[in-house]
């Protein structure tokens, strides 16, 4: 049993939450650019958190489903039909054998994350079904899904119905402050420097991509060039290369940089990263250490209100 690609959409690839422990090795985190969007479709499948979901960028695609099951749509707001016929996100949906699921107009945010009530039929590489985009490996064929591409799948149960709570429907536009922790070099930037990248706003170029995003905005460039040796990066580092234009990394992206890194994103706001498109504007606000903990459990405290009502044991993965 399978689902079928008619039109697979700009960039639709198979992730879960990534890998861990692998660093080290130079293999970055992979995974889903929202991980809260992808946590909560799962949760209205029945499944646990972790379970690999389809992500979809921007122009979705159109699925014909092979078997009978339960489906759910959250993350970026698209317009959504079950053959013509309107249905909404953040529920669950069930689907019938032959029936095709439509993307249609996306309307707010970048990355949707559909769930499925089965489990890929594919080996996970490194731990994770998260495919690597860059290195072409892992997931479908170490790809994006491509039209007339067919996914299979094994492990098929029927999920209860559920609709995602208000509280845990993200709403997305275009302008978010980022909030960020100063960077191991932000005291080698000059005051002016500094107020300069606080105070001004940013825009996403179109040279985004999984491994970084790239911004564009007033350039932090200094009179002579700021020299470092290689150094560790993780998803959310702010790095400043030559031409004074940000940089943050993303799930893919290279684990050492050489560019000075003039901030770190809080892991709060990392999801939010997944859900900026090109054109959007930032702006970036900065807090101390403690604070960043703090928000980061008032976003678990959120999850785990999905977590009181469905544990891990359910028998798709």
């Amino acid at each position: 049993m399978s689902i079928r690609f008619i039109k697979a959409g700009l960039q639709t690839s198979l992730q879960d939450l990534g890998r861990t422990g692998f660093r080290r090795y130079g293999i970055p985190n992979n995974g889903a650019l929202d991980p809260v969007s992808l946590q909560i479709a799962n949760w209205l499948v029945s499944k646990p958190l972790n379970s690999a979901c389809l992500e979809i960028t921007q122009a979705g695609p159109v699925i014909e489903f092979t078997q009978d099951m339960a489906i759910a749509v959250t993350g970026a707001h698209f317009e959504l039909s079950i053959d013509d016929i309107p249905v909404d996100m953040h529920q669950t949906l069930l689907v019938s054998k032959g029936e095709r699921l439509t993307f249609g107009k996306l309307v707010n945010g970048a990355r949707a994350y559909l769930a499925f009530s089965a489990a890929p039929d594919l080996p996970k590489i490194m731990d994770s079904h998260s495919t690597n985009l860059m290195a072409s490996f892992g997931g479908f064929e170490g790809s994006a899904f491509n039209n007339n591409d067919t996914l299979t799948l094994k492990n098929f149960f029927m999920s209860e119905a559920k609709e995602t709570p208000k509280e845990l429907q993200l709403q997305f536009g275009d302008n978010y402050q980022i909030r960020f922790i100063e960077g191991r070099e932000w005291t080698r930037f000059s005051d002016d420097m500094q107020k300069s990248f606080i105070q001004s706003p940013y825009q996403v170029t179109s040279h985004s991509n999984r491994m970084g995003m790239r911004l564009k905005g007033e350039a932090l460039k200094t009179e002579k060039a700021l020299s470092m040796t290689t150094a560790p990066i993780t998803p959310g580092t702010i790095q400043i290369p030559p031409d004074g234009q940000p940089i943050i990394t993303l799930a893919d992206g290279q684990t050492t940089g050489g560019y000075p890194r003039i901030g770190q994103v809080i892991t709060a706001d990392l999801p939010i990263l997944g859900q900026l498109k090109a054109n959007d504007s930032i702006s970036f606000q900065p807090v101390d250490i403690d604070d960043a903990i703090e928000l980061l459990k008032e976003k678990t405290n959120l999850m785990e209100q999905l977590l009181d009502v469905y544990s891990d044991s359910s028998s798709a993965g």
